[in-house]
C-alpha cells in the first residue's frame, strides 16, 4: 500500500521539479527520493513521471494522480489542524440557542471575549424563546442553549447566575411609593404579561400563590412591554436582567418573599461537550459572577 511518505515526496518533487532540492526540503537524500517514487510507482502499477536530464515531466496517468494526492495531503493537513485545536482546548464551531435576556447582558461580553482569545472557534447564535430553544438542544440543532430550568428531563442543567424578578409599574401608579410589595397586593391589577413560552417565571409564581391575572396584554417582545408599563396602561413582573435598558422613570419594586429565576446552560444528556463549549460555559459563568 502507498504510503503518506510517498504522497508527500511525490508532490514536492513535483513541486520543485528536481530531485536535489526536493532531498534539501525533505531533509532526505536523492538517493531515498528517487526510491520512494519508484516504489509508488509500483504500488500503483503505473509510470508518473519522466526523468529527464534537465527537468521532471509528469505522465498523463502521473497529472490525475497528482491531483488526487494534492487532495489527500490537504485534507491530511486539515486534518492536523484540527486535532492541534483540540489539544489547544478551542476549535471549529458551537451552536448556540440564548435568550434575549442572555443575548442583553451577558452574550457580548463573552462573544468579545472568545474572539480576542479563541478566533478560530466559529459561534453561530440562535436566538428563540424557552420551547423553541429545548426543542433545538433535544433535536441536535444546537450544540448547548440558555435555559432557565428546562422542563425536558433528558437534558442537563449547569446553572449560570440567579435573576430576581421585580414588578415594574409606572411612576403614577398607586403601589409606587411602597418600599417592598406583597404579590397579594397585585391580585386586582390590570397586567401586561410576558407569553409563557418567553418567561414561565411570572405565570409559575402567580400560580403558587394562588392569583389569577386579569391579563389586558400577552405580548413576547420585552421592550414593548416595558414601554407599555411605563405608560400606566398596567404592570408586569420581569427579571432584573431584562431593566438594564428600560425607561429611567419606570418603577421596579422587589417583593417581601424574594422571587428568583435560575438561568443556565442545559445541553443534552448522555453527549460529550466539545472542548469549546465547555470553555463557553466557564466564560458565562465567569462573566455572569461579574454582572
Amino acid at each position: 500500500m502507498a504510503t503518506l511518505a510517498q504522497y508527500i515526496a511525490f508532490h514536492t518533487l513535483i513541486d520543485t521539479g528536481n530531485f536535489t532540492e526536493t532531498g534539501l526540503k525533505l531533509n532526505l537524500t536523492q538517493s531515498s527520493i528517487s526510491h520512494a517514487i519508484s516504489n509508488l510507482e509500483a504500488e500503483l502499477d503505473l509510470s508518473l513521471i519522466v526523468r529527464n536530464r534537465n527537468n521532471i515531466v509528469l505522465t498523463n496517468e502521473g497529472k490525475i494522480v497528482y491531483e488526487h494526492i494534492s487532495k489527500i495531503l490537504q485534507e491530511q493537513q486539515h486534518l492536523e489542524n484540527t486535532v492541534s485545536n483540540l489539544k489547544n482546548l478551542i476549535g471549529g464551531s458551537l451552536s448556540v440557542g440564548t435568550l434575549p435576556s442572555v443575548s442583553l447582558v451577558l452574550l457580548p461580553k463573552i462573544l468579545a471575549y472568545f474572539e480576542q482569545h479563541y478566533p478560530n472557534l466559529n459561534i453561530r447564535l440562535m436566538e428563540g424563546d424557552y420551547d423553541q430553544i429545548e426543542e433545538w438542544i433535544n433535536n441536535g440543532v444546537v450544540d448547548v442553549g440558555f435555559l432557565v430550568d428546562p422542563s425536558l428531563k433528558n437534558l442537563v442543567f449547569d446553572s449560570v447566575f440567579s435573576d430576581e424578578l421585580v414588578c415594574i409599574m409606572a411612576k403614577e401608579h398607586r403601589l409606587a411609593s411602597e418600599d417592598k410589595l406583597y404579590l397579594e397586593q397585585l391580585k386586582d391589577e390590570r397586567w401586561i404579561m410576558p407569553k409563557r413560552t418567553i418567561d414561565r417565571d411570572v405565570s409559575r409564581i402567580l400560580s403558587q400563590s394562588k392569583i389569577f391575572p386579569n391579563i389586558v396584554y400577552e405580548l413576547s417582545v420585552d421592550q414593548v412591554i416595558l414601554t407599555m408599563v411605563n405608560e400606566n396602561l398596567g404592570i408586569s413582573i420581569m427579571p432584573t436582567s431584562l431593566l438594564i435598558h428600560a425607561p429611567n422613570n419606570l418603577v421596579q419594586k422587589k417583593f417581601y418573599e424574594s422571587y428568583v429565576r435560575r438561568v443556565g446552560i442545559a445541553h443534552k444528556r448522555n453527549i460529550h461537550l466539545s472542548p469549546g463549549a465547555l470553555k463557553f460555559v466557564e466564560m458565562a459563568k465567569y462573566f455572569a459572577s461579574h454582572l
